[in-house]
């Protein structure tokens, strides 16, 4: 199955999208604790780390994906 670009998705599926990333980052939540508390090392933690970077970088991307979607909308109400 062929995924569609962030331009074909609605905003909905953006959203839903968003919501999915921010569960993922929940259930990594612990992780995080462990190695603030020092339960977990660097090495240890580091995938955890990474993967938690690639889930913000997809939330903030679908975001600025949907406020462009709402300004285009805009100014196509805004046209009419």
């Amino acid at each position: 199955m062929e995924r569609r670009t962030t331009t074909m998705r609605t905003r909905e599926e953006m959203e839903a999208e968003i919501r999915g990333l921010q569960q993922l980052l929940a259930a990594t939540d612990y992780k995080a604790l462990k190695h603030a508390d020092g339960a977990l090392t660097d090495e240890e933690y580091e995938p955890t780390r990474t993967q938690r970077a690639e889930y913000r970088k997809q939330i903030n991307d679908l975001q600025a994906a949907i406020e462009t979607l709402e300004t285009t909308e805009g100014q196509v109400v805004d046209n009419e």
